[in-house]
């Protein structure tokens, strides 16, 4: 009794101490030498044989505290660590000297020491509190999306199976799936499309359509709602913007093509001459196409396209209908000229592409020489304009000319044409010998009865 009357007046003076101090707004010391409070600390807790308890709770109990402050620690008993609340959760203070250092780590261990989460919750990596990086696991959200790059997937909500590599690659894509993207701005737009293939800084930067695969630099840059489409090549059909079923392979091959479908350009700068051509093939450096349903092999400075076994035409009698045996022969073989000349391979060339001056590929000296031995050659052939007038006034619709779409087309000649014509003209000519034989042989029995008759009257 006589200790509770002493200590009752020790504690009233204690928190009188602490009312007092608290009502004048003055830092509160707790320790045994009697020193006073740094002016910094609210609490300045000293001591040098004792330390300092918070309250301790299970994890339910942690967990239970409604609306928690953020700051508030406590040390659970179960974790037998400290947890404080951040604001929005509990944050487990790691005493084990597990955290990864900013200034590197050493004495780690592989298969235990790592950088990641232990549940399905997504690692992200944050520059500037946007995405940079990002690996999810097959739950949801994100399934088996992978990015490394400022913004890259950074809009991605349900898409699926997605990678992508670089800054801003992928990054407008929200639910898109089975993208790959691996460089700067790859893939950068699309938001929807699946499929799609881009390596290479702005490969397939606007599109928005699938399964096209962009290989290069700005391959297929423009190309927005075409698809199916394949570019190799620095800027390979990079002004496409709808067409589909286009392949391009070799550096700008395919550059002019804008809404055409199923064309191929396969050398450095093998192109169409019109971006809405269709079946058009370009097969060679710089080789340009002019039309639909066309193949163009080489530029005009290849003097030779040699192979082992020749070409075949489909000749089929099956399939053959409408048949007419109206060839024109002997009056259409008459009226051709055979003549000999050279041709002006590079201006051809620069023609195709809609300016003499402007070659679609620079002109080196290899190249010069090649034009300049192409030009050389004496060739020997036809001037197609007079072969078109040959079958009008003959009156043949001859297969053989491929007369011009526009203005800006040229003529050509299919030579292996004219043997049709030719071999009706062999026959026209057979069978006036043979008339012809006919006639000789009735004039030699004529001239042998008249020569019996005057022998008869010679000797009469």
């Amino acid at each position: 009794m006589y200790f509770m009357k002493t200590i009752k007046p020790l504690l009233l003076l204690v928190l009188g101490h602490f009312i007092m101090n608290a009502a004048t707004a003055q830092s509160v010391a707790i320790n045994t030498d009697g020193s006073a409070a740094d002016a910094t600390a609210i609490l300045d807790v000293k001591s040098t044989s004792k330390g300092m308890l918070i309250p301790r709770m299970t994890t339910a109990q942690r967990t239970g505290i409604a609306t928690p402050a953020t700051g508030l620690l406590v040390f659970d008993t179960d974790t037998n660590a400290f947890w404080y609340y951040n604001g929005t959760g509990w944050t487990k203070l790691d005493m084990a000297g597990n955290n990864w250092s900013t200034t590197g780590n050493s004495g780690t261990t592989i298969g235990t020491n790592f950088i990641g989460t232990t549940d399905d919750i997504p690692f992200t990596v944050k520059v500037n509190n946007q995405v940079a990086g990002y690996v999810s696991s097959t739950v949801n959200p994100g399934r088996n999306n992978t990015s490394w790059g400022y913004l890259g997937l950074g809009q991605n909500t349900t898409g699926r199976k997605n990678v992508a590599i670089g800054s801003q690659a992928l990054m407008a894509n929200t639910t898109g799936q089975n993208n790959t993207a691996l460089g700067y701005q790859a893939l950068m737009s699309v938001t929807t499309g699946n499929g799609n293939t881009a390596f290479g800084s702005q490969a397939l930067f606007y599109n928005l359509s699938a399964g096209n695969t962009a290989i290069g630099v700005q391959s297929l840059f423009t190309n927005t709602n075409g698809y199916n489409n394949v570019g190799v090549g620095i800027s390979s059909m990079a002004l496409s913007t709808s067409g589909s079923y286009n392949t391009g392979i070799g550096g700008n091959s395919l550059i002019s093509l804008t809404t055409g479908v199923d064309n191929t350009g396969i050398g450095y700068g093998a192109d169409v001459s019109s971006g809405a051509l269709t079946n058009a093939t370009a097969i060679g450096c710089t080789a340009i196409v002019d039309a639909s349903n066309k193949v163009r092999i080489g530029n005009s400075a290849v003097t030779v396209i040699e192979g082992q076994v020749p070409f075949t035409t489909p000749s089929d009698g099956r399939f053959k209908y409408n048949i007419k045996e109206d060839v024109k022969g002997l009056d259409f073989i008459l009226q051709l000229r055979p003549v000999t000349y050279q041709f002006d391979v590079q201006r051809f060339d620069a023609s195709m592409k809609g300016d003499a001056n402007n070659m679609a590929h620079p002109v080196n000296n290899v190249l010069q020489t090649s034009y300049n031995e192409a030009a050389a050659i004496r060739r020997t052939g036809f001037i197609a304009q007079e072969v078109e007038q040959a079958a009008i006034k003959t009156g043949y619709d001859f297969s053989g000319i491929n007369k011009p779409k526009n203005a800006a087309d040229h003529y050509s000649l299919s030579y292996e044409s004219f043997v049709v014509p030719l071999v009706k003209a062999v026959q026209e000519q057979n069978k006036q010998i043979e008339e012809l034989k006919k006639t000789i042989t009735m004039q030699q029995k004529a001239l042998e009865e008249l020569t019996t008759r005057l022998e008869k009257l010679e000797q009469q």
